[in-house]
């Protein structure tokens, strides 16, 4: 599709931008005493409705709600270009990740199962049931057989997440290949790194080898994975230097030093998520194409993350300090 044919899209998600909350206003919830006027500001920020209106007893179910209607939205607007299922998927491989976890404990977690994918969580957990790929991509198809092989041998529920997440960004990939649209790829690229290098800290906490990371290892971001592999036995402060030629180069200095000092990733996935925030403003300079509308889900995204930290820290009690260092960028 051509850039014209967004034009009402890209005027509409501007609007709609300007509705996203403010910094400043994050930073007064996490300030604000009383939580119930915290729910009543993101109440006329648009999250709720008069039937349902939003508290802290079920923040979380109003906030999936409405990622769902953002997806929803924005995927009518660009006349359901697939490139927008980069954003779709992850909830599609995160019912995967729920129903199969679920189902070799014998419980019943519905309640988590989100409605933003390319499939409704019901037939998503139909399929699951059934070992059916019927409504499923080949990739999905691939990560169900694999998944449960794995978990089957292993008995370890985080193979299930790995599986699910390196199939997940193929499928990603080929949709932002097919949009033939750069900076849809070089968002995806980014995100593949910070995922990357998100699993590559994990994995060295855990004390894995470094032949573990390299089995779940995402192709297609900009770092190489001998990249990775040749820092594996590095602390973060002697990896930095590999990594400097990279854009998550900060993430690994920065955020690596906290985990080496502390064990704490906070930092990390703080920074990792501020580069694809950071990315995504590079759309404000398009005046209509797919980029607004994929820059407009990130910000909305992040937003919804930033209201689940706030409400959550809240309800923890944390100090309002605390709060607004795990608060992500916002986009405007």
């Amino acid at each position: 599709m051509l850039g014209t044919d967004f034009v009402y899209a890209s005027s509409y998600v501007r609007s709609q931008e300007g509705k996203l909350l403010s910094s400043e206003q994050l930073r007064s919830m996490t300030e604000s005493k009383n939580i119930d006027d915290i729910c009543k500001v993101l109440q006329d920020a648009g999250y709720g409705s008069e039937g349902n209106a939003l508290t802290a007893a079920n923040y979380q179910e109003v906030l999936k709600e409405a990622e769902a209607s953002f997806f929803a939205e924005v995927k009518e607007l660009s006349k359901d270009s697939k490139a927008l299922n980069i954003f779709c998927y992850p909830a599609d491989y995160h019912n995967l990740k729920v129903l199969l976890k679920a189902e070799s404990l014998g419980v019943d977690r519905d309640e988590l199962l989100m409605e933003s994918g390319t499939i409704s969580a019901s037939e998503m957990a139909k399929s699951v049931k059934e070992r059916s790929t019927m409504n499923l991509t080949e990739n999905m198809a691939s990560a169900l057989a694999e998944a449960v092989d794995v978990h089957a041998r292993t008995n370890d529920p985080q193979m299930i997440d790995f599986v699910c997440d390196k199939y997940c960004f193929a499928d990603i990939i080929e949709a932002a290949e097919a949009s033939k649209n750069s900076f849809v790829k070089g968002y995806v690229s980014l995100w593949i790194d910070t995922v990357n290098l998100k699993t590559f800290a994990r994995v060295k906490k855990m004390g894995q080898p470094w032949n573990y990371f390299e089995n779940v290892f995402i192709p297609g971001g900009t770092v190489d994975l001998q990249v990775f592999l040749g820092s594996y036995e590095d602390d973060f402060k002697q990896a930095t230097e590999k990594f400097q030629a990279y854009n998550i180069a900060k993430a690994v200095s920065e955020g690596g030093e906290q985990i080496d000092n502390s064990g704490d990733f906070t930092l990390l996935e703080k920074i990792c998520d501020n580069l694809l925030v950071e990315y995504s403003r590079e759309a404000k300079t398009v005046t209509f194409g797919l980029e607004p509308l994929v820059s407009y889900l990130v910000a909305r995204q992040n937003e919804v993350k930033a209201i689940r930290i706030v409400l959550a820290g809240k309800l923890a009690k944390m100090s309002p300090e605390l709060i607004r260092e795990r608060l992500r960028e916002t986009y405007e």
